[in-house]
């Protein structure tokens, strides 16, 4: 168990340092990699969360609850060298199109933050927040007693860096991206990452 602070600027509200609990859990890091976070600023809306309360394929660094059933979660996974967002892109459509039930929408390397960044829309059953586990061969269905599940958008923003490729990753109704969609876009045109380190702690 660990302690990263993340730069947080809301609307109308001044720059804050926030503090928040990272916790490692099943096949994610439980030692995070230290240093400084990328800043970006959100609306009121969106309120800082526990990063424990969903998964993520990394260390998770920092989480947001957002409107209508939503969520951001940044994580960083290892190094990998010479990495590039072009091959972020290649795996993350390579997971997901062996996945059953899971429809990919968006693909491309974009130029965010002032440098290329992954980015992989998909839609797959879910809750909203998170996307549910699919079976074996088979698209992922509610248990018994338990909500049905919905289209759920994952919006995911890849930064492949010396010291641990950095990740956004927006989960959301499919039915509410036409009204959240303009404020991923808006926040992430005010993403700052910070220096790039060799140095890590993995």
């Amino acid at each position: 168990m660990a302690h990263a602070s993340m730069v947080l600027a809301r609307r109308g509200v001044c720059v804050v340092a926030v503090v928040l609990l990272i916790l490692g859990s099943g096949c994610e890091s439980a030692s995070p990699t230290r240093g400084p976070l990328p800043t970006i600023t959100l609306p009121a809306a969106w309120k800082p969360a526990d990063p424990a309360t969903w998964r993520a394929p990394g260390t998770r660094l920092a989480a947001w609850s957002g409107p209508a059933n939503s969520a951001l979660i940044v994580y960083r996974t290892v190094p990998d060298p010479g990495g590039t967002a072009e091959t972020v892109v290649e795996t993350l459509f390579n997971r997901f199109t062996h996945l059953p039930g899971y429809d990919v929408r968006e693909r491309r390397v974009e130029t965010i933050a002032g440098v290329p960044a992954a980015r992989v829309e998909i839609v797959a059953p879910g809750t909203g927040v998170e996307i549910a586990p699919s079976g074996l061969g088979e698209a992922a269905k509610a248990r018994d007693g338990e909500p049905a599940l919905t289209p759920t958008r994952e919006i995911t923003v890849g930064f492949p860096r010396p010291d641990g490729s950095l990740f956004l990753v927006w989960r959301l109704p499919e039915s509410a991206h036409g009204q959240l969609g303009p404020e991923i876009e808006s926040a992430l045109a005010t993403l700052v990452l910070p220096p790039s380190s060799t140095r890590t702690t993995y």
